[in-house]
């Protein structure tokens, strides 16, 4: 009887190891299965990649700072935003590009200011910037003065001939070239007064008689026609 005992015993550790084996087995199935499935639902989600990992999958959202940020005055209130606009009113439109400025011939704008671009010189057979305008004329003719001033100097350049160059207040400054002078250094002078007669320009030759007319606001050279408030008027520009 005690041999028949210590068989069942036997069998019985037996049969309950098998089984464990065989749940140990069915877990590790199971968990393969599972394992298997996720892997191709990341799959179904995950962009193409040409059989390379994304680089961005699982990285954060990049924000950068101020993108998406709301502009002061933008759409959503219907009220543009005109801080530059102002400063630029402030500063240019008002000082001294405002008020009635005369041309120092009674005549058209026969060449305009190149705002920096290179424009071809028909004397000088080259490129360089045109940093004011020129006003047709004849030699003789009288120049005046575009406002109020006070004359800065009088000098002869070798390529622009005679110079006059006048304070005209507010920051504005003016310096007519081809003027031969009528007047000297500190006097004063009234919008329309005289200040010289018309002479060549060796360095514009070959653009017939003119007077060249640059303009400074604050140190800084600015368009006459703007400077002058002259927007309105009617301008020749011939073909070159």
């Amino acid at each position: 009887m005690e041999k028949s005992s210590g068989k069942d015993k036997f069998r019985w550790i037996q049969t309950k190891a098998f089984y464990g084996v065989v749940f140990a087995l069915l877990l590790a199935i199971t968990g393969i299965a599972t394992a298997i499935y996720n892997v191709a639902k990341v799959k179904d989600i995950l962009p193409e990649s040409g059989g390379k990992e994304p680089e961005t999958f699982y990285s954060v959202p990049d924000f950068t700072t101020g993108k998406t940020q709301h502009q002061a005055n933008a759409n959503v209130t219907d009220v543009p935003d005109n801080r530059d606009e102002t400063k630029t009113t402030v500063n240019d439109l008002n000082r001294p590009y405002s008020g009635y400025y005369l041309l120092p011939l009674n005549s058209k704008v026969a060449k305009e200011y190149s705002n920096g671009d290179m424009v071809y010189s028909k004397t000088m057979d080259d490129w360089r910037t045109h940093n004011g305008i020129d006003i047709s004329g004849n030699v003789g003719d009288n120049a005046i003065a575009v406002q109020d001033g006070t004359v800065l100097e009088v000098t002869s350049d070798e390529l622009w001939g005679e110079i006059v160059v006048i304070q005209h207040g507010n920051g504005l400054k003016a310096k007519y070239c081809g003027v031969k002078a009528t007047v000297k250094a500190d006097e004063k002078i009234e919008q329309g007064q005289v200040i010289g007669t018309v002479v060549a320009i060796p360095l514009e030759e070959s653009d017939g008689i003119h007077v060249h007319l640059e303009t400074e606001v604050d140190g800084k050279t600015v368009d006459p026609i703007k400077a002058l408030n002259l927007l309105g008027e009617a301008t020749d520009n011939p073909e070159e």
